[in-house]
Order: C-alpha cells, then structure tokens, then sequence
C-alpha cells in the first residue's frame, strides 16, 4: 500500500472516501453534498456512533471526477490510539469489501497532530494477508493508493507517516514469520531468518547448536527439544544503542516452531495453529527491526530458544527431572507445559552471560490465559511496579491492550512445589498465574515483565486490523516500551 501527502485534490482521482464523522473540522474539508448524505443517513439510523460504515455508488462528482465509495467512521479526537488504530482497520476492511483501490482519506483537526499515526497504522495493518502458497492469487495486482489530505504540515506529517510504516512493517515481518508453516519456518531457518535481520541493521548475531548449548548446561530448554529430528538453535542479537550506558534490557521470545505438547500430547483441535506457538520470537525480532530502524538510543538484547516439542523414543517423559542453567532441578510435571523451560534457561543466559539488568519475556505461553482474558488482552506479570508503570504507559501509546495477572505470591507461594525437585514445570491451580510464578524464580530479583499473548497471537476472524491467523502481537508494545527506556542526553 503507498501512502502520500496531498497538496490538493485538483490532479488526485480516487475511487473510495474515508470520512470521520465524529470529528468537527473534517466534514468541513469534505466533497460537496457529503454532509447531506451522512445527515441522510444518520437520519435513517445506518451510521452513528462507534461504527464504522461503507456504502458504494453514491450518484455525485467533485470537480467532474466520478466518485463510487463512501466509508464513514466513528471515532473523535479523544479516541485512544487502539481505538483509532482498530477503527480504520475496520475502515480498511470496508475499503477492500468496496473493492476501492485509491482512497482520499481526511486527516484535520486540532488534535490530528495526536492520532493520524494511529489512523495510518490501522490502514497498513488492515490491508495485511498472507498468501505467499496461494498460486490462484495474482501477485501482480494493483497497489491501493492512499492520498492523505491534511492540515498538518509536510515535514510533521512525514515523521508520522515514516513511524506508522516502520512499525507497521514490523508488525508484518512478524506476522509474516509465525504464518510459516512447521515444515517450512524450522528451528535453523528461524535462526537464518534473524541472522539475516541482523546483517541487515548491523546487530551483532550469535546462533547456538545442540552441542553448545549442553555445553552451557541449558538442560531445560534442551529437554523440550530432545524429541525432535529438528536441531534447536539458541538465538542471540545484541542491539547497542547506547554503548556509554551499562543498562541492557533483554527481550526473550519464546521459539517453539511446532508444539505436540509431547507425551502429554495434544488432543482434539488442541494441536491446530501450534505452528505459532514462536509468536513469542516473531514478536522480539520484529521489535528489534523497529527498534533498529528508529535508532532508539536504548542496549537491548534478544535471547530465542528454538525448538520444537515433539514425541519420540528421545522425548522427555512426565517424572523426568532435568537441571537447569540456573541450576535449580526441575520435574517435568507436564511436557505440555515446555515453553517455560526453554524460557527459564534463555532468561538465566540472559542475566548471568549477558549482563542483562531488566528482562522481558513474550510467549504464547498458557491456554488459562485465553480463557482469562479472551483474545483481546495481553496477560502481563511483573515483580517491578515501576517498569510495570512503563508497559502501562506502552500499552496506551502502542494500542495492545494488557491485563495485569497476579504472581505466586503470598497465597500462591507454592503453587509449583515439587516432592521431589527444586520445582516442578506447572502448578496446582491458576494456570496462567503459575506459569509466571515458575519464571519468577529464575530472574535473579531483577526487574521483569511476562507478557503471555496466547490469546492474542493468532485471530480467527478477519477484521479490524488482524486478518487470520497471526496478528504480530507485542511487536508494538515492545517497541513502546524500549522507546519508554531511553534517557534524555545530560546537559552540561
């Protein structure tokens, strides 16, 4: 999709209009007779409050260019950037439902300067669909045009427009990464994929193999991949921002490429989709695409470990008890409950190796998430309220929703007890609170956040800004939250 700045509309010919109605000053830069038509329509109850409504081959002409298609959208200035942003997905979608191609869409206001970023992240993700193995699919079709007229000025809108589409392309590098299929996006092209990253934006890249990683003595995270013919790969990017600064936050994602749950094997439709169980490691390393191409002057690391979790004669086994990195023991309760043990040893890695001073963690991780929270909202857990006020305030800007979970304290405090181990792989009760719980006790008392987007990975329905299957969750969040980090530069 190409988007572009209008000086006027006197040489622009476009096919579809784009028409906040909740905003005042837009409809006053609208096309003749356009308030008679929304007033007619109002009237007769088919646009009005948060809907977003297309309609098509409305009879009237600006300036002897023919006009076809109307999409009236109900968001106002004071809207919260997901709301903006999920509104002209909606917006999108309709455009593409009115088979538009050139679209003129309205950006004025007092407050434009707020949510036009939004708006435009919303049009770019909206216009999103895999289909790389569709051969029926022509892959030359026209590229939809978007002309933009707006009151704010060329070089503020082009700051705008130059954000929306890098985050939006990290968004879409990493919805394109967890759409691969398991047969395809293997343990070893996942780690060619983030090397290739790496080349690209000059981050120093390191890929571990099976015997490096027992040589650290990352058991747990090699007990999960044990069971595959698959080799696993320990992913480690650094991006340095700030070399004078010894703070370094590491972003680990989970990696699994394929999830069979193991012995404890999935049943049902339980195993459709696990090919996104790595939407955890698409997140980071679309994150650090942005991160990188924004310059952010923040050290960030990214930790991946991944594998595949698999049945064979070689597969862990319920009982097995393997040794972590940390070196606390752990019984494998559950072989379903494995992306916490390649999280525990990457976190370890990540503290201890890489000096990291506040950690991240992203991971499809627990279907009690999904039944917590639904599909909307990111289960997040920390142990540091002030880095939890940072993703609070990352949320609002970035417009992925988080629900603060409680951890295995107090109450919960032994939720993961083992009779047998220093702890075992799940707990007793509040499966998503437990997962946490067990991370927690291999972070070191440094502070932490765990984002669980098992629900908010992957979407069934093709609306708004998600198309079906994956959705690029975290990528965003993340971002905010590295840029939320960045010290203003002392003043002398």
């Amino acid at each position: 999709m190409k988007i572009e700045r209008l000086i006027d509309l006197e040489d622009y010919e476009f096919d579809t209009l784009l028409v906040t109605y909740n905003q005042k000053d837009t409809l006053s830069l609208c096309l003749d007779r356009i308030s008679d038509i929304f007033a007619a329509l109002k009237e007769d109850g088919l646009v009005g409050g948060n809907k977003v409504y297309g309609i098509r081959g409305r009879d009237f002409a600006y300036k002897g260019h023919p006009y076809y298609n109307m999409v009236f959208i109900g968001v106002t200035e004071d809207d919260s950037p997901r709301k903006i942003q999920l509104q002209y997905g909606a917006a999108m979608k309709e455009v593409k439902r009115l088979r538009g191609h050139k679209v003129l869409m309205m950006a004025a206001g007092e407050k434009v300067s707020y949510w036009v970023e939004s708006a435009l992240k919303g049009l770019y993700l909206a216009d999103y669909q895999f289909t790389k193995y569709k051969s029926s699919i022509k892959k030359d079709e026209k590229e939809m045009e978007v002309g933009v007229l707006t009151t704010l000025e060329p070089g503020d809108f082009k700051l705008k427009l130059n954000r929306a589409t890098s985050l939006s392309e990290a968004v879409l590098f990493a919805r394109d990464l967890a759409n691969e299929p398991a047969n395809l996006l293997t343990p070893e092209k996942l780690a060619e994929e983030a090397v290739k990253l790496g080349e690209s934006y000059n981050m120093k890249t390191m890929i571990l193999g099976p015997a490096e990683i027992e040589e650290l003595g990352m058991h747990a995270y090699l007990s999960v991949a044990q069971g595959s013919s698959q080799e696993p790969r320990f992913i480690v990017m650094e991006y340095n921002g700030r070399i004078t600064e010894k703070d370094k936050l590491a972003l680990i994602g989970k990696g699994v490429c394929f999830d069979s749950g193991g012995y404890n094997v999935k049943i049902g439709g339980g195993m459709t989709g696990m090919k996104g169980d790595m939407s955890g490691a698409a997140a980071v390393l679309g994150a650090m695409k942005a991160i990188a191409e924004a310059k952010l002057e923040v050290n960030v690391l990214a930790v991946i470990p991944a594998c595949e979790n698999m049945i064979s004669g070689s597969a862990s086994r319920p009982g097995d008890i393997v040794e972590s990195l940390n070196g606390k023991y752990i019984e494998i309760d559950n072989t379903d409950a494995e992306g916490r043990l390649t999280l525990v040893d990457a976190i370890t890695y990540a503290i201890r190796t890489k000096r990291a001073t506040a950690v991240v963690d992203i991971a499809t991780l627990t279907g009690a998430c999904v039944v917590a929270l639904g599909d909307r909202y990111i289960g997040t857990f920390s142990n540091d309220d002030a880095l939890m006020q940072k993703v609070i305030q990352s949320s609002v800007v970035s417009g992925e929703a988080i629900w603060r979970l409680p951890l295995c304290e107090d109450e919960y405090a032994d939720m993961n007890a083992s009779t047998i181990a220093d702890i075992k792989n799940t707990g007793s009760q509040c499966g998503a609170t437990a997962a946490a719980g067990f991370l927690q006790e291999f972070v070191e008392g440094i502070p932490w956040v765990h984002f669980d987007i098992a629900g908010t990975a992957d979407s069934k329905m093709d609306r708004e800004i998600f198309s079906i299957g994956a959705t690029g969750s975290g990528v965003q969040l993340l971002f905010e939250l590295v840029k939320s980090l960045e010290k203003p530069h002392k003043s002398y």
